[in-house]
């Protein structure tokens, strides 16, 4: 991609402060692409930053949604490009991005796998392998940096590029949710009928966490889910609803005091969830982890169901708090 192709792009990077995540992005960008203007959208604009082709915009603690709508309706390139503050490339990869465009006029966006780095930390590769079970990525081929290509209706918004006119045009994202703000761009977009393309070449790196801030995370996704669900129902939304209920069955334990003959349906569902826990943990197990490995199924099982009772219980502004950038 030559000095003027990076010009029609802006790299859109939300997040609350410029902490290591976002310099270590903003570094491994610069190293492929010294021309493409990047867009960070922080709580304060309180930095200080040389490079004349980054632009920082102060959003105040709004959501993730808001932040990326804010810089969407700035920036003046052809495409935005939406990455993570703790996602980063490791090769050139809007060239593919740029080269499906060109190759085919009626697309709007293009996307591709986010791959967890190499680590030492147990923990956090553990987090990597479990990432991979559909229960927990929806569709697994996104941690596949060798699926292929192919048309799809659905991109987290960790990595994407989308045609600016576009993403302004349905209106972005909605704004009022602590996270999978990304349902609300894709249901427009397939209503729509704009098109979009899949390409693993087009892959980015994307931090892992530990487990307490991965068990934070699940807890996050659940939060909004009915309302995701009633407002942009779609696969994805199902799916997560869907992984709600091993914790909602937990929750019926009363009612084998309240009606004995449950007792029996009860203790079956226990079971089943049980051996499904084993038979996950023993899939990500290696080096004699096993318990580690069982510890994190909980986490990934249970998480989802118990976001949703925070979204019950607790406000936007307490469960922000909760989904830490770690």
């Amino acid at each position: 991609m030559n000095k003027q192709e990076q010009r029609n792009f802006s790299i859109v990077i939300p997040s609350k402060i410029y902490d290591e995540n976002l310099d270590f992005c903003i570094k491994r960008i610069r190293k492929f692409y010294k021309y493409v203007k990047i867009i960070l959208i922080l709580d304060k604009k309180n930095y200080n930053i040389k490079d004349k082709y980054i632009q920082v915009l102060a959003s105040g603690t709004k959501t993730i949604g808001f932040k990326r709508n804010l810089a969407a309706k700035k920036a003046k390139t052809n495409f935005i490009t939406l990455i993570d503050s703790d996602a980063y490339p490791e090769h050139r990869w809007l060239d593919p991005v740029l080269k499906n465009f060109k190759k085919y006029q009626d697309i709007h966006v293009v996307g591709g796998p986010n791959i967890s780095p190499s680590t030492n930390n147990i923990e956090k590769q553990l987090v990597s392998r479990v990432r991979k079970l559909p229960f927990v990525t929806l569709d697994t081929r996104f941690k596949d940096k060798k699926s292929g290509t192919r048309v799809t209706k659905f991109f987290p918004a960790c990595n994407l590029t989308i045609r600016r006119k576009t993403y302004n045009k349905v209106g972005g994202m909605i704004t009022t949710v602590n996270s999978k703000e990304e349902f609300s761009l894709m249901k427009k977009l397939n209503r729509g009928n704009f098109k979009m393309i899949f390409d693993s070449k087009t892959y980015v790196y994307h931090k892992e966490r530990d487990f307490k801030h991965f068990f934070r995370q699940r807890i996050v996704y659940g939060t909004n889910i009915i309302y995701c669900n009633f407002k942009f129902f779609c696969r994805e939304t199902l799916m997560i609803l869907l992984s709600t209920l091993p914790f909602l069955w937990i929750l019926l334990f009363p009612l084998i005091f309240i009606n004995p003959s449950f007792l029996k349906i009860y203790l079956i569902g226990i079971f089943f969830l049980i051996i499904a826990c084993l038979i996950s943990a023993i899939k990500i197990n290696f080096s004699n982890n096993f318990f580690k490995s069982f510890y994190l199924i909980i986490i990934s099982m249970f998480g989802p169901g118990i976001g949703l009772l925070f979204g019950i219980i607790f406000s936007n502004a307490f469960i922000r708090k909760i989904y830490t950038q770690k």
